[in-house]
């Protein structure tokens, strides 16, 4: 999670009165919200609708595009993105039915593509599951913070945003076995693959090959490389050279190392194998990526 490196805070209170229905475009970056009073439905492109109730917690690693409504039964207009304080849905006249705290924010995007193909689409916490309380009180701390003009405010939301990713990651139940869902917490909830990514992400210099994988996880390498390949949607060695980068960029852009000295911290014996595995996958060499991200 500290790799996306989550910024540019914004939340907002939406409200809504009456029979109303708007239809968003696709905001691309994460978004979040926390039912305060009252319910509506939410309906995003791709994925089954949601019926949001009081309480209940919501988190889009990558908001798409989406329609809101007091009820499926009234025609949505469409709304273009703001960034106000108050968004206010159907007739000012009508009393507010519906109440919720929203929140967007971006990842850096030198990582979030990778670390967010390994991400839900969607987290949902419903009221009264375990950590839904927790995760109340986090959203409100960045409401008032990001409403505030105090020192530090930046650095306070990142790292509170931080938390509040971990912990809708943590609270997010295990997806059921077979039930064909992939990504990180897949994994991780997967007996058999769960220790191996574990040793894997503890040692990422390691000289792993799918074979000591496989023994990690007390299986055979072939049933290993399917059974992950099936899970996280990439073959074991092409998880860990993109991980491998992706860590390499984080690297080049916070610490004043040689391309050699990036190279040993990931797991490459040689500059030039590290230069040639980076460049293929971002498509331009280490030391061009650390002159940009400067």
């Amino acid at each position: 999670m500290s790799l996306l490196r989550p910024e540019a805070v914004l939340s907002k209170i939406v409200t809504g009165g009456g029979d109303w229905s708007v239809r968003k475009p696709r905001y691309g970056d994460p978004a979040f919200c926390l039912m305060l009073q009252g319910s509506c439905v939410l309906e995003p492109e791709g994925l089954e609708s949601i019926h949001l109730r009081q309480g209940d917690f919501l988190l889009f690693p990558e908001m798409p595009g989406f329609t809101l409504s007091a009820s499926t039964d009234v025609e949505p207009t469409f709304a273009a993105l703001d960034h106000s304080r108050h968004t206010r849905h159907g007739s000012r006249a009508a009393p507010v039915t519906m109440r919720m705290l929203g929140g967007y924010f971006r990842f850096d995007p030198a990582n979030a593509p990778l670390l967010v193909s390994l991400l839900p689409k969607v987290l949902l916490v419903r009221r009264g599951e375990p950590g839904s309380a927790r995760l109340s009180r986090i959203v409100e701390l960045i409401a008032e913070e990001s409403d505030a003009e105090s020192v530090c405010r930046d650095v306070i939301l990142q790292r509170l945003v931080e938390v509040l990713l971990i912990e809708a990651v943590r609270i997010h139940p295990a997806p059921p076995p077979g039930s064909g869902q992939r990504g990180l917490i897949a994994g991780l909830s997967d007996p058999v693959l769960a220790p191996a990514l574990q040793q894997l992400h503890a040692d990422l210099a390691r000289g792993w090959t799918v074979e000591q994988l496989a023994r990690a996880a007390a299986v055979s390498r072939a049933v290993f490389a399917h059974r992950f390949t099936r899970t996280m949607g990439m073959p074991p060695m092409q998880y860990l050279l993109q991980w491998r980068v992706a860590f390499a960029k984080d690297l080049l852009r916070t610490e004043r190392l040689s391309t050699a000295q990036v190279a040993g911290r990931v797991g490459y014996q040689s500059a030039s194998a590290f230069t040639t595995a980076f460049t293929r996958l971002t498509g331009c060499p280490p030391t061009e990526f650390a002159r940009g991200r400067a």
